[in-house]
């Protein structure tokens, strides 16, 4: 009995898990049913309009996205389902596999950036707590250095108080030992005279007692007399020892007192007094907000992505358009990173086919279009030899790239040529071909030698962190114009040729313009947010045209503008002008929108003729009737 009830039991339980499978496929045939985009509806109709994309009702009702299109009914348009059915197998499908491909290899890509980043981040605690390790050495070092100032400060003051309290405590020592014997003597003295005089008085009414009682006994009254008298000489013997002891002790206390009241001691002592130095230490507060304000300031954060430029010359992100193209930001131009992938359509409306980039093991040897703008970015491994670069490049970017270049490897097609942060080929002679005209340098690794830059090139700008020396003949005199940023060598006299009759002194700018830095030559001077202050001479005589960018912020003290500049372009700077700052030689002061400074008759010279900022030509032409 017990045996069957158990088998009872075994069926219900299977039927219950029967019922309960049931149940999930019916759950999972109206999931299937249902719609993606509104899980509450079913799929009825296939929208002809969107590549038979499957809707339920709401898909198609008002501020949907298929309202209006035309669709088919699911249930009756078998034709309609079996070219979705088609296009699912010869176009979705194989952009699943491609999308699964593309996203493997983007979270490897991932992982791979995120373990550099971690290794980045682990570095950069240990490098923080060294570099802090040093500024508190520093700040160790000048704590410990005032302490002990102070220190050795507060021990002078100690040893002066000490030579006081010790000379003080000598003198006042013997002073005070004189007066307290002196005082004793002259009390034993006294006590000695009132001693002698009772005596002798006792002595004298025993004899006149003597003499009354017995006047017959004048032996005996002379035998009194005489032992009376011989008493008196006595006491009048032991009294002048005593006295002439007194004496001689006094006469040493008074060439003692005389000695120590004589001495320098007490004038020494005083004038210790104004050896005292009490210090008291104060902090500049003003040094202490900059110091703070400075400490804000030594460290920055720097974008090293690998897949990036990752240099000083531009920030940029990589971003993503809506066909999941990445692209770049460079000098408000954008490039696309190249991409063998089918998904990487040319066709939307942003895309410029004049501007693409390269990254790592990119082929360009498949690259089927003519771009005008290319930029091999830091990792680019693919040997350049002459023909990969196709003919009809105009610009050329170079980042780190890993082979080597060859002559031929730049076409001559190409007009301008950067060569950014990181790069780290040798550029010798050929390796730019003679149509290059502008040529831009940043923190390249392999130094420049003479003919590494061809005479053809007219334009030459050392980019910030540029750090290569420029010895005489490595800027060619074919170059014209020069622009300098942040370069980080030296300029030497030499360094400039002759040749260059323009010259701008980028933001940043932070070399000594000693004179004869600036060739004879310059005729043309623009002037930025400089770092040195400018002296006398600093810019040479044949300078006829000088631009005061925004941000300058020297001082044009009297002299500093050559009296043959002519021509004054002036816009956002900082420092006030004075009188003397134009020279007398100018003649057309140009302000641009931003110009702040006061312009007061005493500053504009007397040969200015011209002010192009209306602002000013209401003042001129006051100045010119007062005149």
């Amino acid at each position: 009995m017990i045996a069957k009830n158990n088998n009872n039991d075994h069926n219900d339980h299977n039927d219950n898990d029967n019922n309960d499978n049931n149940d999930n496929d019916n759950n999972d045939n109206n999931d299937i049913n249902k719609c993606t985009l509104h899980p509450n509806k079913n799929i009825i109709l296939l929208c002809l309009e969107c590549k038979f994309m499957p809707c339920c009702i709401e898909c198609i009702s008002i501020n949907n996205k298929h309202h209006g299109h035309k669709c088919s009914d699911i249930e009756s348009s078998v034709a309609n389902v079996l070219s979705l059915i088609n296009n699912f197998k010869k176009e979705i499908h194989p952009k699943i596999n491609e999308r699964i491909v593309s996203d493997q290899n983007l979270l490897n890509q991932s992982n791979d950036k995120f373990n550099q980043i971690q290794l980045q981040y682990l570095y950069n605690n240990d490098f923080v707590i060294k570099e802090f390790q040093k500024i508190h050495k520093i700040v160790s070092i000048i704590e410990l250095d005032i302490i002990n100032q102070l220190k050795t400060n507060f021990e002078n003051n100690e040893l002066i108080n000490t030579t006081i309290t010790s000379s003080i405590d000598h003198d006042h020592k013997n002073l005070s030992y004189i007066i307290n014997n002196n005082n004793k003597n002259y009390i034993n003295n006294n006590n000695n005279n009132n001693n002698n005089n009772n005596n002798n008085n006792n002595n004298n009414n025993n004899n006149n007692n003597n003499n009354n009682n017995n006047n017959n006994n004048n032996n005996n009254n002379n035998n009194n007399n005489n032992n009376n008298n011989n008493n008196n000489n006595n006491n009048n013997n032991d009294n002048y020892g005593e006295e002439n002891i007194n004496k001689i002790e006094l006469i040493k206390k008074y060439q003692q007192s005389l000695l120590i009241l004589n001495n320098n001691n007490n004038i020494n002592n005083f004038n210790k007094l104004k050896e005292y130095d009490n210090q008291i230490i104060e902090f500049n507060k003003e040094t202490m907000n900059d110091i703070k304000e400075n400490l804000k300031s030594i460290y920055s954060f720097q974008n090293n992505n690998k897949n990036s430029i990752n240099n000083n010359l531009v920030n940029y992100k990589i971003e993503i358009d809506e066909n999941n193209n990445e692209f770049i930001n460079f000098y408000d131009q954008r490039f696309y990173i190249y991409s063998e992938n089918p998904s990487f359509q040319f066709s939307n409306k942003y895309f410029n086919r004049d501007c693409i980039a390269f990254r790592d093991n990119d082929d360009l040897s498949k690259l089927k279009i003519t771009e005008k703008n290319i930029i091999l970015l830091d990792g680019f491994n693919q040997r350049l030899t002459p023909g990969i670069l196709p003919e009809g490049v105009k610009e050329l970017y170079l980042g780190d790239i890993k082979q080597e270049l060859l002559i031929g490897s730049i076409p001559n097609s190409v007009t301008s040529v950067w060569l950014l942060n990181g790069f780290n080929q040798k550029l010798v002679s050929g390796i730019l071909p003679d149509k290059v005209r502008s040529l831009y340098l940043g923190d390249i690794k392999q130094e420049l030698i003479i003919n590494s830059i061809p005479d053809t090139i007219k334009r030459v700008r050392l980019l910030n962190g540029f750090n290569q020396k420029l010895s005489p003949g490595v800027i060619p005199k074919g170059v014209k114009f020069l622009y300098l940023g942040d370069i980080k060598q030296e300029l030497m006299i030499g360094s400039i040729p002759n040749t260059v009759n323009s010259v701008s002194l980028l933001h940043g700018f932070n070399q000594i313009l000693k004179p004869g830095i600036l060739p004879p030559g310059v005729e043309s001077l623009e002037l930025g947010d400089i770092k040195q202050e400018l002296i006398v001479d600093s810019i040479p005589d044949s300078v006829t045209n000088v631009w005061l960018l925004d941000g300058f912020n020297q001082k044009l003290t009297p002299g500093i503008l050559p009296k043959g500049v002519k021509e004054l372009y002036l816009g956002d700077i900082k420092q006030e002008l004075i009188v003397g700052s134009i020279p007398n030689s100018v003649t057309t002061v140009k302000s641009f929108s931003g110009f702040n400074q006061k312009l007061t008759p005493t500053i504009l010279p007397q040969g200015v003729e011209c002010i192009s900022s209306s602002f000013y030509l209401e003042k001129i032409n006051k100045i010119k009737n007062k005149k």
